[in-house]
């Protein structure tokens, strides 16, 4: 779910499996000249975020849910996934509203 300034990732049913791998969370500027962008993210043209779901999220009545802030600067669009191991599990690309 993308809104309040916040990525929520929710799984549905999920077990302790499901969240022993990291997530990653790539931002796309509206003002791909870098606006808003670190100045060492510029050349990139993307905002990249990764955190393991301990840090982030929580596991509850076989649910599991985690909360990624995004930026404050106007977004195109987001990458969103979970890698283990190098090896990407999931991704989608989202538009941003």
């Amino acid at each position: 779910y993308l809104g309040d300034g916040a990525l929520i990732h929710v799984k549905d049913p999920c077990v302790r499996e499901d969240v022993s791998s990291g997530v990653f969370v790539e931002v796309i500027p509206k003002d791909l000249r870098g606006g808003g962008l670190p100045r060492w993210r510029r050349r990139d043209g993307i905002e990249k975020f990764f955190t393991h779901f301990w840090r982030s999220g929580v596991l509850f009545e076989g649910k599991c849910m985690a909360i990624l802030p995004l930026p404050d600067y106007p977004v195109s669009g987001i990458r969103t996934g979970q890698e283990k191991s190098d090896r990407v599990l999931w991704e989608v690309e989202l538009p941003a509203r």
